[in-house]
């Protein structure tokens, strides 16, 4: 299911970092509740690519695991909306070990590259998780990574696509807290074609015991983190199954899908590459300007990397986001800022109105599909699918 399960995550898994340092202000804002006024669908679609295969098409081996698993059918994006996620101050969030989570990043690791296996399957539910398929109405099939039994740790919920068309996966860290990624990102999901969809499983302050991680935010009432916030907490499945997705496919890029309170600033969005370097070629720069040829209405999208938006960005750069701080080679992901960029992970923050349902909210969908090109043989938006049948038999 994999090209490459070679290389291995920057970083090792459920490590204890050695010692914090100053924590820095750099966490989003609690978002307010989705008011979209714009209405108008958007004109502009993606220019249809001719896919570079680089994975092949979905063979036998591929399929023949599935039918030992239960299998779900129906409208996956509107499922999603029913992944559950433990409240605020609830205490629904527990930290998993060191050791399971290895254990977990392995079995994960296992579940992209050799598909649902009876070991892996039974690897996972050893440690609470369930693995069964969903089948689309139109087509398309995903394996489904979910919590069971009664009693949830607030784990999380983690979407595969059997018949990925873009080197992507998205991540909804603040599903619930950040009113609308749910629903946007198992939008994106199935829409671009992405290759996965981590959902966090617990509110970021289902508990209260602080995150030692660097960054601070007032979300939750007291300022500072806490261990139940999947964007700045490693030892999580969140993170676990980040960590396997990357080492998995090195090239892919991660989308980390935010919300932010805009109040009267000019800002529809703020786009960075997990840093806040200055770099006039990067990723998010390329993001940040498709969504401007996107929105409509006076408000634009922002880069954190681009000196011309400098001032303009506020502090919503996600350098403190741990799963960002992974890919970009931190020392030390919970403590330590990335040196540099790797461009293979971005970090979006949006207005109320780009997570609601308007004309805005579709132009992030269509500004991934223009900076994520299709490089894989399943199919998405703007992209020509190689494979004839987006299905196993």
């Amino acid at each position: 299911m994999a090209e490459n399960s070679s290389i291995s995550a920057p970083g090792s898994v459920g490590q204890a970092p050695a010692s914090p340092t100053d924590p820095v202000e750099d966490v989003g804002q609690v978002p307010t509740t989705p008011t979209p006024t714009d209405t108008v669908t958007p004109t502009e679609t993606p220019t249809a690519e001719t896919p570079v295969a680089s994975t092949p098409d979905p063979s036998t081996s591929v399929c023949a695991p599935l039918g030992s698993l239960a299998s779900l059918t129906g409208d996956l994006t509107t499922w999603l909306l029913t992944a559950p996620i433990t409240a605020a101050n609830s205490g629904g969030f527990k930290e998993p070990g060191g050791t399971e989570l290895a254990a977990f990043e392995g079995a994960f690791r296992t579940l992209l590259t050799e598909g649902p296996t009876a070991q892996v399957v039974r690897d996972l539910a050893g440690m609470g998780y369930g693995v069964s398929t969903f089948r689309n109405a139109t087509g398309g099939g995903w394996l489904v990574v979910r919590e069971q039994g009664l009693f949830s740790r607030g784990g999380g919920t983690f979407i595969i696509n059997l018949f990925p068309a873009r080197d992507l996966w998205l991540e909804a860290p603040h599903a619930d807290s950040d009113e609308g990624t749910l629903r946007q990102t198992a939008t994106q999901l199935v829409t671009l074609g992405a290759r996965a969809l981590l959902i966090t499983g617990s509110n970021r302050c289902a508990v209260t015991t602080a995150s030692p991680c660097s960054g601070t935010t007032s979300v939750c009432g007291t300022k500072g983190l806490r261990i139940s916030d999947a964007a700045h907490y490693g030892n999580t499945f969140f993170t676990a199954a980040h960590r396997a997705l990357r080492a998995t496919y090195p090239d892919a890029i991660a989308a980390s899908i935010h919300g932010m309170d805009a109040g009267d600033g000019p800002e529809a969005a703020v786009v960075s590459d997990g840093t806040s370097a200055l770099r006039p070629q990067a990723l998010s720069n390329r993001l940040r300007d498709a969504l401007n040829t996107h929105l409509v209405g006076t408000k634009k999208a922002f880069s954190c990397n681009a000196a011309e938006d400098s001032g303009k960005h506020r502090a919503l750069c996600g350098t403190s986001n741990v799963q960002g701080r992974i890919d970009n080679g931190a020392a030390d992901a919970c403590f330590t800022e990335a040196a540099a960029a790797s461009d293979r992970f971005v970090h979006l923050e949006q207005s109320a109105t780009l997570r609601g349902t308007g004309a805005s909210s579709k132009a992030v969908i269509q500004a991934l599909a223009d900076t994520v090109p299709c490089t894989l043989t399943g199919s998405g938006l703007g992209c020509q699918a190689v494979v004839a049948a987006q299905d196993c038999p």
